[in-house]
């Protein structure tokens, strides 16, 4: 009885330590252990991701059908209590990134990934775009940087007054239509650019420019 009770309890001591994990098993244990080290930042970033897009999804349902006169009065709305919004994120994303590279889906998930670049894409601070977007750029020989890269590139571009490469800014407005833009270096390869970035041709783009904002205001004066 006594050899039998010292087998059993070798054996329970063996069970609870576990057998060697199989290959794909350890994997899964150290990836599992990972992402929950990183569950803070995943629904940080996931969550800040949300409210930005949330924001301008109602702000736009708005303003797409609104007259020029009610357009100037919704941007003073957007100033008033989205913008200082996007200054928060900001500052919070610059802690979350201080350190260390870009995020990725691999690293956090596409939701979180997402919610990242958006953030910075709307984020004032242009010296925090240029420096996420140094980031962003080493991932781009991999095919690894994030969607809106090419966004990001331009919306810096524009405001540093050089000509946009892949043409995703300050649209030109054509009878109400949203039109190339101007500034748009070497054009004849532009499609080329897009397309090496798996964006979409430039009439489709436009076209989706049409059905997301509405009809266009041409510039004043």
């Amino acid at each position: 009885m006594i050899r039998a009770g010292l087998i059993a309890i070798v054996m329970l001591a063996a069970g609870s330590a576990g057998a060697a994990d199989s290959p794909a098993v350890a994997r899964a244990r150290v990836e599992a252990q990972a992402l929950t080290a990183r569950e803070g930042l995943i629904e940080e970033l996931g969550g800040m991701g949300a409210v930005d897009q949330a924001t301008r999804v109602t702000f736009l349902a708005v303003r797409k059908t609104a007259s020029p006169e009610d357009r100037q009065a919704l941007d003073a709305v957007w100033a008033e209590y989205y913008a200082p919004i996007d200054r928060r994120h900001t500052e919070r994303l610059k802690v979350l990134l201080a350190g260390r590279g870009w995020f990725t889906p691999e690293e956090v998930g596409q939701r979180a990934a997402d919610g990242a670049f958006h953030i910075v894409n709307h984020s004032p601070d242009l010296a925090f775009q240029k420096e996420a977007l140094a980031k962003m750029e080493v991932l781009v020989p991999a095919g690894r940087a994030p969607s809106g890269y090419a966004n990001l590139y331009d919306r810096i571009a524009d405001q540093e007054g050089r000509p946009q490469r892949y043409a995703t800014q300050r649209a030109r407005c054509v009878d109400g239509r949203y039109g190339m833009p101007a500034d748009v270096e070497d054009p004849a390869s532009l499609e080329q650019r897009r397309a090496a970035l798996g964006l979409q041709p430039m009439a489709e783009y436009l076209k989706g420019l049409d059905e997301m904002y509405g009809r266009c205001d041409p510039p004043k004066g």
